[in-house]
C-alpha cells in the first residue's frame, strides 16, 4: 500500500472514487452524488495541493496494482483569525479494502505531513451519525467531540441525520488568552 499526495494525473481515478463514495455511502458524506456531478468535470480543484508546507491537499491510498482505494482531504482555514485550525474531510476507503487499516494509515500520514505546519493547533471534522458511523474510529485517532450533537443536520434519502463536530488538538492552545463572553 502506498499513501501519497494526489496530483493532476490522478484526476480520473479520483473522480471515479469520489463519485463511487457518494453513490455507495450517501450517509457518510454531506456532499451528494447529484451535487458532485454538477461540479467541474476535471475535479482538479478538489485535489490541488497549495502552500509550502502544504495547507490544502488530498492523500490517496494506492494498491500494489496502482488502484486508488481510498482518499482523505485536508484544508487549513485561510481566514487570519482562524489559521490555527484546519479540517479533515471526505475520508473514504472502497468496500473491498476496508478492515485492512488503510483509513488509519492515511490519517497517520496526514498527521506526519501537517505536524510541521507553524501555528496549526487544531484539526477539526464533522461526522454524520449513522448506523455505520466513523465516530469511534476518529476517537481512536485522538479526536474528541466538540460541542453537542447537531440534530437533524442533513436530510439524506428523505431521512434526517444528526452530525457532530470533532477536534484533535495538535499543540497546546492559548488557554490563558481565551476571552470568555459573560
Amino acid at each position: 500500500m502506498t499513501i501519497r499526495f494526489l496530483v493532476y494525473k490522478d484526476i480520473v481515478l479520483y473522480r471515479e472514487a469520489r463519485l463511487r463514495s457518494l453513490k455507495e455511502s450517501p450517509f457518510a458524506f454531506s456532499d451528494s452524488y447529484e451535487d458532485q456531478l454538477k461540479k467541474a468535470t476535471d475535479f482538479y480543484d478538489e485535489i490541488e495541493m497549495t502552500g509550502s508546507p502544504p495547507e490544502k491537499f488530498t492523500l490517496g491510498a494506492f494498491s500494489e496494482q496502482d488502484e486508488l482505494v481510498g482518499f482523505v482531504k485536508f484544508k487549513r482555514d485561510q481566514r487570519s483569525k482562524a489559521r490555527h485550525r484546519a479540517s479533515l474531510h471526505s475520508l473514504y476507503v472502497i468496500p473491498e479494502f476496508r478492515g485492512k487499516g488503510i483509513a488509519k494509515m492515511m490519517i497517520i500520514e496526514l498527521f506526519k505531513i501537517i505536524e510541521p505546519i507553524p501555528g496549526l493547533e487544531q484539526l477539526q471534522l464533522s461526522s454524520i451519525i449513522s448506523h455505520n458511523s466513523t465516530v469511534s474510529f476518529y476517537e481512536k485517532m485522538g479526536f474528541q467531540m466538540l460541542g453537542g450533537i447537531l440534530e437533524k443536520d442533513l436530510i439524506i434519502e428523505g431521512k434526517y441525520v444528526d452530525a457532530m463536530y470533532m477536534v484533535k488538538f495538535l499543540t497546546p492552545t492559548l488557554q490563558s488568552n481565551t476571552i470568555n463572553n459573560p
